[in-house]
């Protein structure tokens, strides 16, 4: 068992080579070791060796027959590999052996969650709760409370209510606590008890970050000063791609999940989800090569490593299997990147989604991002982020007007075939109906709002921020009736 936790300890290292190594070492002396096989299966899916994964994790599985954590991470390598049957087989399974685990049921609920099946999920998620409390079950009553009737909500309040003093050194899990219960007080209609737990739920994770908004404030002001007239001046390389690489630019909670879910309904179009190949492999390459910082590192690049970098997001398109003439990335965040992608891509298309300044704010107070990141969990960091994002938006678009195409979440809701009409004209792509039946779509959506887009349009989103201008004016004295971006589309 020492040679394994030293494996662990090196995957934690991210030496991953030497990790092999030593599991190898174990199977050497006893191939069934079950812990080994499933040390190896993890590390296999840190090197996006899929097939060898889940040999190994079938094997791990076959070998810990008791242990439900091999199964859980077989099923998420089918997810990623795209064989979603296996990945219900194995999650279907594995709560039929572990009827008493509520984490067997919250896996299998968000995965029925995942993929559309919605009141599979609410049967599932009611089922988990009643299970003995795990520290998954805060995340259970989450999800639920937005699912069951609304009959079921007060015993949820009293459930939620005993497990604040159950886990009442868990500063994470009463996070979660908060928010659910918000979420069961909003849907009863207790607007002053849902704000004053959504306020609880924000000071509680706010407390968590380990920076804050102004801290950012120094970069949005570097990207605007190297992202200028002289960049934006340099002459750009001839490229010819066989697809539009598209970017869904803006804001958290401004509609890109129901924006994206649209527009993959077309023929022609495609989407590699919030993919961060940008951030996570293109800007280290270009950093390590120029011993600069992004974006510094964004500096004279030639032909050569222009392609290259090219083909390290092409690369990802492939592996991702996605071939259609429109190719859409839809991490909001990188609105940072445009600069960088437009060298990248001179052909790049940015849908810009902006939304009432009032409703996204308190969309975002009130729901649960797992990162601990200031605008998510405080209305005056959020202020200073938006801000923040509207400033980089508008540099961006003086320079490259031709690129960007700005679209109101309001204008989707109150007209959506107009809306989605300019969005595909700005794509170079016909309208087809089945945009607007996008909810009939049983595509992994894991976002917040993979419930909402299984639903046909709704206008609520529209008013139910209205319930709390009152009290969001206590933290925020300013106009809420601004627009996130006040350009026009």
């Amino acid at each position: 068992m020492l040679l394994i936790q030293r494996a662990y300890e090196l995957m934690a290292e991210n030496r991953l080579r030497e990790a092999e190594f030593m599991f190898k070492a174990v199977l050497k002396e006893n191939n069934n070791n079950g812990h080994a096989l499933f040390g190896l299966g993890q590390l296999c899916i840190e090197l996006a060796d899929y097939d060898s994964a889940i040999y190994y994790l079938r094997r791990a599985c076959e070998n810990l027959p008791r242990e439900l954590d091999p199964l859980f991470t077989l099923a998420n390598c089918f997810v990623i590999v795209g064989s979603v049957v296996d990945a219900k087989t194995v999650l279907e399974y594995t709560l039929s052996i572990a009827r008493a685990s509520a984490r067997a049921h919250y896996e299998l609920g968000q995965f029925y969650l995942d993929h559309g099946f919605i009141e599979n999920a609410r049967k599932i998620f009611e089922e988990g709760i009643s299970c003995e409390n795990e520290p998954v079950t805060p995340h259970i009553i989450y999800e639920a409370a937005q699912l069951s009737a609304t009959s079921k909500l007060p015993s949820y309040v009293k459930k939620l209510e005993h497990l604040l003093e159950i886990y009442s050194n868990d500063q994470q899990l009463k996070v979660v606590i908060y928010y659910a219960l918000g979420k069961c007080q909003h849907r009863l209609g207790n607007y002053q008890q849902a704000f004053d737990a959504f306020k609880m739920a924000n000071d509680t994770q706010i407390q968590l970050c380990e920076f804050r908004t102004k801290d950012m404030l120094p970069f949005f002001t570097q990207l605007r000063e190297h992202f200028s007239d002289i960049y934006f001046n340099q002459p750009t390389n001839k490229v010819t791609t066989t697809f539009t690489p598209t970017f869904i630019v803006g804001l958290p909670r401004t509609g890109s999940t129901l924006l994206e879910q649209m527009l993959v309904q077309h023929s022609n179009i495609g989407s590699i989800g919030e993919c961060t190949v940008l951030s996570d492999t293109i800007v280290p390459f270009l950093a390590k090569r120029a011993e600069a910082p992004f974006p510094y590192c964004v500096s004279n690049l030639n032909t050569s490593v222009l392609d290259y970098c090219r083909n390290l997001y092409i690369d990802e398109i492939k592996d991702m299997r996605v071939g259609n003439e429109v190719v859409i990335n839809k991490l909001p965040a990188n609105f940072q990147n445009i600069g960088m992608i437009y060298k990248i891509f001179p052909n790049a298309r940015f849908i810009h989604l902006t939304r009432n300044f009032g409703a996204t704010a308190w969309s975002v107070f009130s729901n649960h991002f797992g990162a601990n990141e200031p605008y998510f969990c405080s209305l005056t960091e959020f202020k200073l982020y938006a801000q923040a994002q509207i400033d980089m938006m508008e540099h961006f678009k003086k320079y490259i007007p031709q690129n960007i195409f700005t679209l109101s979440y309001e204008d989707l809701l109150k007209h959506p075939a107009k809306a989605l009409n300019q969005t595909l004209h700005f794509l170079e792509q016909k309208f087809e109906p089945e945009c607007l039946e996008f909810y009939l779509d049983k595509r992994s959506v894991s976002t917040l709002s993979k419930a909402q887009v299984r639903k046909p349009i709704s206008k609520a989103p529209l008013t139910n921020w209205h319930h709390y201008e009152t009290y969001m004016s206590e933290l925020l004295n300013d106009d809420h009736n601004a627009q996130t971006n006040l350009a026009s589309p």
